[in-house]
Parts: C-alpha cells; sequence; structure tokens
C-alpha cells in the first residue's frame, strides 16, 4: 500500500494532465482516498488496467463491485488506452470542469464507452482519428437495431439509445484536441434527437394508486406496531448462553428459547418477520418524506430533530443527497417515519457492533481502503450483511431495496411492479391533493403540508428545495388539470363563478391569443388561485368575503362534476332529515332550504332531479 501527501498528490496529477495533452505515455495516480494528517492511500495508477474509485464518489447503497473501471474488458490495447483518455479527461473535467462525472453516473459513461469501442473492435477499427460521420450514422442504425432482451422484439428504450449514442459524443469532445480527433458524429443532430428522445417530457414515472399504497402503507403500519415486541426478542436472543455447539441444535434451542417467550412460529419465521419489519419502516420513510432511495440509505441513526411552532410539532429527518451534489440535506415528516428511523436504527445495532470491530482490524493492519469504507457506513440505519453467510457489512444496495419492496407488495398480492422512485413523485402527488384539501388515506401523516409551502422551507432552509421544486410543479399540473376540465365545452359546472367560466368558452378571441389551447390554459392557471373546500373548487386568494359554504353563490365558486357525489349525498341526507318531526321550526327551515340548494347546484351539474326523487320514492316505498 501506497500513501502520498496531498501535495505530492496534487503535483501529481498536474504532470499527469501535462503528459497526456503533450502526447506522451501517461503515468500517474488517478484515484486516491484520504486517510489522515493530510496522507492520501493510492488507489489506482493511470497504467493499471483496473481503476479502483473512492467510495466517497458513490452513494452508500451502491455496490462495492460497481466501483471501478474495468479496462480490461476492452480488447484493443490501442483502443483501451484511448478508453482511458477519455475516463480521465470525463473524471477530472479536464475538457470541460464543469462536466466532470461521479459514481454511478462515471460507471455508466463507462460501460457505454466500452459497448461503442467493442462495436469498432468488431470492424477491426483500431483507433478513434478514423472514425467518420459515415461510421458514425452505422452505429446509430446498429443500437436502433437491438433489442432489450435476447428473444424479444422490442427495442432498447429511447433513453438507453442515448446513452449509447452520447458516448460517441463523449469520444468527440474529449479526443478532438489530441491526434487522436474526429470529426463531430453526427453534425446536424446530437445523441438526444437520433434516439428520438423529446427535450421536454412529461415525467414518465408512474404515480402508485391509491389503493396500492394504502394497501402497503397499512401492512407496513401494522409490522411497525410490532417492533417493541420483535426486537425484544431479538436482544433477549442475543443475551441466551447457548449450550449446544453445532449450529442445528444451536437453532432448536433458540427456537424453544422464543417459543417460551411467547413466539411458536418458529426461528425462521422470526429472521423473515425481522426483516419485514426493516422493509416496512423502509417503505412507510419513503412514503411519507419523498426521499430518494439513496437518501434513505444514507440516514444516520438519531439524525433527526424536531420543534414546536405556533403550538404545533415539526419534525425533520436529516440524510446526505449526492444526486445534485446538495450534501447534508433535511426533510420536514410526520411523526411515523422519525419512529421508522428509530426501529431501523435498533435493527442495526447487532451489525454496528460488528462493524465497529472490524473497522478497529481494518486500521490496526493499515487496510486504510476498507477501514475508510466501513467509517464511510457507520451508524447507517439500513446495515445488512450481503448474504447469510457473508462477513462483509454493508448497507442495502438499490438493487437490493427494488427485489425487498417487490417482495412486499408480491406478499400483499397487489398487481404493481412497485420501485423506490416511484415514491417521490407519490409523495408530491399527496401533498398536492392533501393542500386542495382532496386527501383521503394518509391525510392525518400529511397534516403538516397545510400551511404554506414557502413558509414551510422556512422552518428550515436545509430541507431538500428540489422536492419542494417537484411539489410546485405537480401542483401546477393538477391545477391546469382542473382549469382545463372546466373550459371543456361540455364540462357541467355551477357556483357563482360558473357564468365567469361559460363566458370564457365561448371567447373566439382568447384562443386566438395564444399559440394553442395548452398554452392557454397553461396562463389562466398561472392568474388563478386554488383551493378546494370539499363542495366546490375556491379561487379566493385574499381570505376574505368568504361565503362561509354558500360555494354555490359565491363569485369565487366553482362547483365541477367531480364534486356530484357530493351534492347528491348531502342532497340524500337532507331527504331523510325531512322525515325526521321534531327538528323544530328553524331545523325545518335549514333542512328545506339546503335542499333547495343541492337542487339548484345538481341540476346545473345534469341531474334530473324528478327522476331521483322518484326513485327517492321507490326507496322509501319498500
Amino acid at each position: 500500500m501506497t500513501a502520498v501527501l496531498k501535495s505530492e498528490l496534487l503535483a501529481e496529477r498536474l504532470r499527469l494532465r501535462k503528459k497526456i495533452q503533450s502526447g506522451g505515455a501517461p503515468q500517474g495516480i488517478v484515484t486516491s482516498l484520504a486517510i489522515q494528517k493530510g496522507e492520501h492511500y493510492v488507489l489506482s495508477r493511470y497504467e493499471d488496467d483496473v481503476w479502483i474509485l473512492p467510495d466517497d464518489w458513490f452513494s452508500a447503497n451502491v455496490v462495492v463491485s460497481q466501483r471501478k473501471l474495468d479496462f480490461a474488458r476492452i480488447q484493443s490495447p490501442a483502443l483501451r488506452s484511448e478508453a482511458k483518455l477519455v475516463m480521465f479527461r470525463q473524471m477530472w473535467g479536464v475538457t470541460d470542469a464543469s462536466s466532470s462525472l461521479r459514481g454511478s453516473t462515471l460507471g455508466l459513461h463507462f460501460n457505454n464507452l466500452c459497448y461503442w469501442i467493442e462495436w469498432l473492435t468488431g470492424l477491426r477499427t483500431v483507433t478513434h482519428a478514423d472514425v467518420t460521420p459515415l461510421l458514425a450514422q452505422r452505429y446509430v442504425d446498429h443500437v436502433r437495431s437491438l433489442k432489450s432482451r435476447i428473444g424479444e422484439k422490442k427495442s432498447l428504450a429511447p433513453a438507453t439509445q442515448q446513452q449509447r449514442l452520447a458516448a460517441v459524443e463523449m469520444c468527440w469532445k474529449n479526443l478532438r484536441d489530441t491526434p487522436l480527433g474526429f470529426d463531430h458524429p453526427w453534425p446536424d443532430s446530437s445523441a438526444t434527437a437520433l434516439a428520438g428522445l423529446k427535450t421536454h417530457r412529461k415525467p414518465s414515472t408512474p404515480i402508485i394508486p391509491e389503493e396500492i399504497l394504502a394497501a402497503l402503507f397499512q401492512y407496513a403500519e401494522s409490522q411497525l406496531e410490532r417492533a417493541g415486541e420483535l426486537l425484544d426478542h431479538r436482544d433477549a436472543l442475543n443475551r441466551l448462553a447457548l449450550k449446544s455447539m453445532n449450529r442445528t441444535d444451536q437453532a432448536k434451542e433458540k427456537g424453544q428459547f422464543l417459543a417460551m417467550r411467547g413466539w411458536s412460529d418458529g426461528l425462521q419465521a422470526y429472521h423473515k418477520a425481522l426483516l419485514t419489519l426493516r422493509d416496512s419502516c423502509f417503505l412507510l420513510i419513503l412514503t411519507t418524506t419523498g426521499i430518494r432511495a439513496h437518501e434513505l440509505a444514507n440516514i444516520k441513526r438519531d439524525n433527526w430533530f424536531s420543534e414546536v411552532r405556533e403550538g404545533e410539532r415539526f419534525y425533520f429527518l436529516g440524510s446526505r443527497s449526492d444526486k445534485t451534489y446538495a450534501g447534508e440535506t433535511q426533510w420536514i415528516c410526520p411523526e411515523i417515519a422519525i419512529t421508522a428511523v428509530q426501529v431501523l436504527g435498533r435493527l442495526a445495532e447487532p451489525l454496528q457492533e460488528e462493524l465497529d470491530q472490524a473497522l478497529e482490524q481494518a486500521t490496526a493492519i493499515g487496510n486504510y481502503r476498507e477501514a475508510g469504507r466501513l467509517n464511510g457506513i457507520s451508524s447507517h440505519v439500513s446495515l445488512c450483511k450481503i448474504n447469510q453467510r457473508s462477513a462483509i457489512i454493508n448497507v442495502l444496495s438499490g438493487n437490493a431495496l427494488i427485489l425487498r419492496l417487490q417482495m412486499l407488495t408480491d406478499y400483499l398480492s397487489l398487481d404493481w411492479k412497485l420501485a423506490p422512485h416511484q415514491f417521490r413523485r407519490t409523495f408530491a402527488n399527496h401533498v398536492v391533493h392533501h393542500k386542495l384539501g382532496d386527501l383521503r388515506y394518509l391525510r392525518d401523516h400529511f397534516k403538516h403540508w397545510s400551511l404554506d409551502m414557502a413558509a414551510l422551507y422556512a422552518f428550515n432552509e436545509a430541507q431538500d428545495l428540489e422536492l419542494f421544486d417537484e411539489i410546485y410543479r405537480a401542483f401546477d399540473e393538477k391545477r391546469q388539470s382542473i382549469i382545463g376540465h372546466w373550459l371543456e365545452p361540455d364540462t357541467v359546472i355551477s357556483g357563482g363563478m360558473a357564468p365567469y367560466v361559460r363566458e370564457m368558452r365561448s371567447r373566439n378571441e382568447t384562443v386566438r391569443t395564444y399559440k394553442n389551447r395548452k398554452e392557454m390554459i397553461h396562463a389562466i392557471s398561472e392568474l388563478i388561485y386554488l383551493r378546494s373546500t370539499g363542495i366546490a373548487w375556491c379561487t379566493n386568494d385574499i381570505g376574505v368575503d368568504c361565503a362561509g359554504g354558500q360555494c354555490e353563490e359565491c363569485e369565487h365558486g366553482c362547483i365541477d362534476d367531480t364534486h356530484k357525489p357530493f351534492w347528491r349525498g348531502l342532497y340524500l341526507q337532507q331527504i331523510e332529515l325531512r322525515q325526521i318531526d321534531d327538528c323544530g321550526v328553524a331545523g325545518s327551515e335549514t333542512v328545506e332550504r339546503t335542499i333547495r340548494r343541492c337542487e339548484q347546484v345538481l341540476r346545473d351539474l345534469g341531474v334530473n332531479i324528478e327522476e331521483l326523487k322518484e326513485r327517492i320514492a321507490d326507496v322509501e316505498a319498500v
């Protein structure tokens, strides 16, 4: 193992850059790991065929095997040398300081570079200097001909095609000022255009259906409620002095001990229950915070706090965000998310003890890379072992999280392909529905979002600002959808605002003012404040002159066909109240007045009142 001072490292990297630019045979340190007292442990040199990448370039949930660039994959020595040049420049921003890559993104670019070079090798092309636009176009045709899986007829997804073609552009950018440079592969186009991708696309991530999320959340919550019992069993098992020497007899002892404590399902079922508890905690946190999978993996025990504002307690969960290099970030969350983090912390205690011992051993023998890795994941609540027989401790990988969440979904017989990234968009959708008064399930867990979002962010500016932006986008989409529905010529509406909406529909010149109807809806929705009163949409943005629930008469209230079930239910309820004899004069007058209100709104919404009355009469006769 080689250790160098930071000053030596920087000087050698500078020499390496100059050597690359001059066209000589490069040699020098490519990657290193900071250890102590300004020293760095050398991970890789330029001349190595495998470049080990620093652990702190990756999210904690990326497996160790993916933290390297293996140039031995490239058969041609010349093209292998050129690939190193491209990746070094891309890693350290030699060509463009703003485009330096790190972590899994770097690995993705390298994989796509290997696909490109493998294709060149098959054509017996020995250097990038021989690449022409015609040759590059042949690669475009090749990528378009590839299938997503062997034996399938489906082509690669456009995003995957774009990544394959972007590797060619990456080579052009990083080699153009060297003797290996070549003309732009497609002078009048780009990888994005050739892959058929639009520059502005609607989010492709699906929102988890409410019935699916409700079933998952209810099950996860039920598991959280039994956490104390399961963990008490675990702690008692760890204190148990085993009499047997072999594993089989030890397992029997543990099973009998659990049975004495009231767990009669056996040791294997108990271990499975602990895993299910862990996965349930992950699901609860993802659902109620909107954090990403790698941010979930970066959560450490006790990295949360709460404070009381105006009589209301607010909870904040902390973690590290790597996607936008935001670093330490916080998320406002309900108490159940904090409870889940606390349970995860207690679940990870035995593994944390093992990690501390392994860290001490690695430090003692000078294994700085392993010590650095273990120190980087210490105190994380998602600690796990790669498999039951492995002694290697890591945090749960992204792929493993996907698998575990899908296992929960399958166990509940839910027809949905669940993935961690779906929770963020689903979370934003739930916040919007809550702010519009239209969130039924999980309403209590989102009550803190009733406040203005600017005020919520002002509480703590260390929060995930990008998540707030995503919520704003979701709110704009929902608002445009609602207002666009109002402006449809066949949408039935009622309320004091209805005449103004109908007048806007009839203005032909309004449409001509904008490029198209979509642009018109976007422009109009930007000017309209919108919230739900439960019985109507309210556009009153000043908080005064409220009609006090008389939305059908208020100039700010618009009632569309989505409110029809409520008004129908209210009407049927009032018909029942009419049959009560002891309501008094005032009560009877209120009932009659409410019946007239309901009938007017329902008529506006296209309901045949006389036919409805006949059906009610038939039911009462029965």
